[in-house]
């Protein structure tokens, strides 16, 4: 018994605020049993209880959520010796229960130790024993004053903050394993203890992080229900890990101009809750919520975080296999800068600004990435003479073959300091920047109705489509295809017209695009929204054939890519077709005939009715430019 500390669980349970006070007391007690507690719904997070033995009497215990792998794994079984460096006192149906924060797993015996007994519940409420030669208790006779303790699960500042929040593992020998961290204590400038990202749990209500402004969001206002109001958002980064942070309303107008990316700052005054994994990309599972009642100052950059933290750099050429939708770091040179644009969303009805980039690495491959917001209109300055772009958590898509999407205003940072960084600078001036590229996964174009415009030497003819067999590849993936071609024939005698009746609901489910049908009483209804409206918004839909010099093949037009084709929005032509007559309804699709076009196309094989077929849809259109076109013909065939 003489392994474990003498009278340590009556100290535990008799802590007055909660937690332990006294720094020097790192009971070691033993593990009698761990006990799985089945959760009441399946939505609440499995735990573990533990009954805690000092070899003369035992208490409940339980693990914090954060320390449950260590019993999953196998580290922390009955009878095994911990050392417990951090713990909270909780009163539950007026029984005592500790909880254990941080602790040292120390050896098993494979036994028993002593012959221990429950403790007297009333321990919990009794004064608290004097210092003992073995450093229990508390210094001086007693508790000092602090705040009290939080019934409802927190923890006071000082109990709390600055502590290690991971537990460390030691082998049977003693020495730390892998598994093991530790942390120095840490003050903010005003004097208040620093915790850790890892360290952060919701048994704390007062912490106090350094950390450094990684990413930060423009701002967005939202209006429902319950009101309106404002929020962004930002990355924080410290030693440990990064974590998420966003502010509302008040906070918003008191905060967004005062944080700058890439500076340190103290922050406290927020809450904590579940990360939210779905829009959420960072390592810490919980999330942080500012209101203006925070407190963040700026605090010196000593140069312990680093400035932006990456995960497995993907290399460019290694994206096609990553599945879209899914969130990726890269970096690589900006090879060109594309004119700021602007696209009207979908689910807002707002005008977006966006402006598109090259970007390449040294595995020959190169992408499209999207810069979007405040940032798009500053893109063909900031990303001038090829600078070294790093994407943090860009978004990958399958539109126009795959592309980027950088994450909020600054989700990229130009020129960062990492070694891989070094790398592509000296691959592109090496000989980079005149190497041929291996492989292209975006195609021109493939953002829209309008899209990039495919350059002269991007583009391949219609005959490309069957003699490269597109679309009968074996993970039946699109592929795409830039060509100039001319309208031959425009196939628009669907009974009603050339569209379909779509939901007028501009957001989410349906976002103008679910069939919708009319009932007798005249209203349009909807089954994706279970929503009934008296009118509804047309959407293009139609075929034609194109041609060139190779050959002709079949297209599909949609909505965008009609829309430029006929200069018109189907609601606009739908009242011609309604008011003025099938002549001049035929009029409008007659002048868009036998006009050049530089189409970029979807190729991909459908089945239809138990037969595959090959189907081609026009992704991007745009009109042909002939002074351009002659430069790039006389430039073609100079080079020869």
């Amino acid at each position: 018994m003489s392994s474990l500390t003498p009278n340590s669980i009556r100290q535990m349970v008799s802590v007055q605020d909660g937690s332990n006070q006294n720094p020097s007391f790192a009971p070691i007690v033993q593990v009698l049993k761990i006990i799985p507690v089945v959760p009441s719904t399946t939505a609440a997070t499995k735990r573990y209880r533990a009954i805690l033995s000092d070899g003369t009497h035992h208490c409940q215990g339980m693990l914090a959520t954060q320390n449950n792998h260590f019993v999953e794994t196998g580290h922390i079984t009955d009878n095994v010796l911990l050392k417990i460096n951090d713990f909270l006192k909780n009163i539950v149906q007026n029984k005592t229960l500790i909880i254990l924060l941080n602790f040292e797993i120390l050896a098993n015996p494979g036994y028993k130790i002593g012959n221990p007994t429950a403790i007297d519940s009333s321990a919990s409420s009794s004064a608290p024993p004097r210092a003992t030669a073995e450093g229990g208790g508390y210094p001086g006779g007693g508790p000092k004053s602090e705040p009290a303790w939080n019934p409802y699960g927190g923890a006071t500042a000082a109990s709390s903050v600055g502590r290690v929040g991971a537990p460390i593992v030691r082998t049977a020998m003693g020495m730390p394993s892998s598994i093991s961290s530790s942390s120095s204590a840490m003050m903010s400038s005003a004097g208040k203890p620093i915790t850790l990202i890892s360290a952060l749990n919701q048994y704390q209500n007062r912490w106090t992080i350094k950390a450094r402004v990684t990413n930060k969001s423009d701002i967005r206002h939202w209006s429902n229900a319950k009101g309106e109001g404002q929020l962004f958002s930002v990355e924080l980064l410290d030693s440990s890990m990064d974590i998420r942070a966003t502010f509302f309303r008040e906070a918003v107008d008191k905060f967004y101009h005062i944080l700058e990316v890439d500076k340190v700052y103290c922050f406290s005054g927020g809450k904590l809750k579940a990360a939210n994994m779905q829009y959420n990309n960072c390592k810490s599972s919980f999330e942080i919520t500012f209101d203006q009642n925070a407190e963040i100052a700026l605090a010196d950059d000593t140069g312990d975080i680093q400035h932006q933290s990456y995960d497995n750099l993907v290399p460019i050429g290694h994206l096609d296999n990553v599945e879209p939708g899914g969130s990726v770091d890269v970096i690589g040179i900006v090879k060109s800068v594309g004119e700021p644009g602007s696209i009207l969303s979908k689910k807002t009805g707002k005008e977006l600004s966006k402006c598109e980039l090259i970007v390449a690495d040294d595995s020959g491959a190169e992408i499209s990435c999207t810069v979007w917001g405040e940032r798009a209109m500053s893109a063909p300055n900031e990303f001038a003479n090829h600078p070294i772009v790093a994407l943090k958590k860009a978004k990958v898509s399958d539109f126009g073959g795959r592309t980027l999407s950088a994450s909020g205003g600054n989700g990229i940072i130009v020129n960062p300091r990492i070694p891989d960084a070094e790398r592509i600078k000296r691959w592109w001036y090496s000989g980079g920047s005149q190497a041929a590229t291996v492989k292209k996964l975006s195609v021109a174009g493939g953002s829209g109705g309008a899209g990039r415009f495919p350059e002269f030497k991007d583009r391949q003819s219609i005959s490309a489509i069957k003699s490269n067999q597109m679309g009968y590849n074996k993970d039946k993936k699109p592929e795409w295809v830039s060509f100039k071609a001319t309208i031959n024939f425009i196939k628009n005698d669907r009974d009603g017209g050339a569209w379909y009746p779509a939901c007028s609901n501009p957001n989410d489910p349906c976002k103008n695009r679910c069939k919708v049908t009319q009932g007798t009483e005249g209203n349009w209804h909807c089954e994706r929204c279970l929503n009934s409206y008296p009118s509804c918004h047309y959407r293009y839909i139609f075929s034609a054939t194109i041609s060139d010099a190779s050959g002709t093949t079949w297209v599909s037009f949609f909505d965008d890519q009609a829309e430029v084709l006929l200069g018109m929005s189907a609601n606009d032509l739908q009242r011609i077709y309604s008011n003025d007559g099938e002549e001049t309804y035929q009029a409008c699709f007659a002048k868009a005939q036998f006009t050049d076009w530089v189409f970029t196309c979807k190729v991909k094989l459908e089945e239809h009715q138990g037969e595959e077929k090959i189907k081609t849809s026009v992704q991007s259109i745009h009109p042909m430019d002939y002074a351009k076109e002659g430069r790039s013909l006389l430039n073609a065939i100079l080079a020869i």
